[in-house]
């Protein structure tokens, strides 16, 4: 481990222990996260990518969830 890591983990074994869970499920879901983000075919990531740089500018309006999978 990284000094980075390793003074990370020591300042993590001194949290209260609903902080140290809180903090483990936040980690959990960015591991899961970035799992799942390497997985992803390269074209579909920047497909991706560029969809959110025109939501992100106002060139495209989001649709609500709910209301994209009902016109599914």
């Amino acid at each position: 481990m990284t000094k980075v890591a390793e003074h990370i983990a020591q300042e993590f074994r001194s949290l209260p222990i609903e902080e140290m869970l809180a903090l483990h499920e936040s980690l959990i879901t960015t591991i899961q996260e970035r799992e799942e983000a390497a997985g992803l075919d390269p074209a579909f990531r920047t497909d991706i990518q560029r969809r959110i740089r025109e939501i992100d500018s106002g060139k495209v309006e989001g649709v609500e969830a709910f209301k994209a999978l009902e016109q599914m």
